[in-house]
């Protein structure tokens, strides 16, 4: 008689049961927008194939419209998914995943109203102005266009065999880095053709891009440190 042992087959990847819920209320997000506010969806893209239209949609609809709210809340919520997954491939927690997810989640929802308030009481000293006004739209449109092209990437990536993870993780950190740059270049660019001193670009770029950056390292480093 052949006598069969069973052996617990270790976790090929980094995806866990409330991951799947995650995902699952996401994609019912997307199909409501899908069917309810498809144009507001196809808006953004198309604003980043034209600035006359993008500059159009700042016009007719406010930095944060409720068609919009659930993209914000998403691109947070993947961007702090993301954090989580690259630091569990690398590190072990004293805590569960979930319980990171949700730190990270909150940080990233904190840092970018933090970025929202601060432009705005910018705007209200230099009394309005319009270049601000674009910055901000821009910012944050460009975080509806990462949550959108995110969600299946982010699935992708959890699904990952570890082994193959490092290469997707590069891959998808990159073409975050890459709208992030993408974001302060034309930001500058825009600034400078308005004639906004070299100074107060300069000044904008560190404050609003740099800093809050160099604070979420200084968190996660920190918080690596203490486990």
């Amino acid at each position: 008689m052949l006598l069969v042992i069973p052996t617990i087959r270790p976790q090929e990847n980094l995806f866990e049961d409330w991951m799947f819920i995650f995902f699952c209320v996401g994609l019912g997000f997307f199909s409501f927008y899908q069917a309810f506010y498809f144009s507001k969806i196809r808006n953004v893209f198309r604003a980043f194939r034209s600035d006359v239209f993008l500059r159009q949609l700042m016009r007719e609809e406010n930095i944060t419209p409720r068609a919009h709210f659930f993209l914000a809340v998403l691109h947070a919520a993947l961007m702090g998914l993301l954090v989580v997954i690259t630091l569990a491939h690398s590190f072990s927690f004293q805590y569960p995943t979930w319980i990171m997810f949700g730190i990270t989640w909150a940080g990233v929802m904190l840092m970018y109203g933090l970025k929202w308030t601060l432009i705005q009481i910018t705007q209200w000293i230099i009394d309005g102005d319009f270049t601000l006004a674009e910055y901000s739209y821009r910012t944050f449109a460009l975080n509806r266009l990462l949550a959108i092209i995110l969600f299946p990437i982010v699935i992708f990536t959890c699904l990952t065999d570890t082994h193959q993870l490092d290469s997707v993780l590069v891959f998808t950190w990159s073409m975050v880095l890459i709208a992030l740059i993408w974001r302060v270049l034309k930001g500058s660019w825009v600034a400078f053709q308005a004639r906004v001193p070299l100074f107060y670009i300069f000044f904008y770029i560190c404050t609003l891009e740099i800093l809050p950056l160099i604070l979420a390292y200084r968190f996660f480093l920190n918080s690596i440190n203490a486990q």
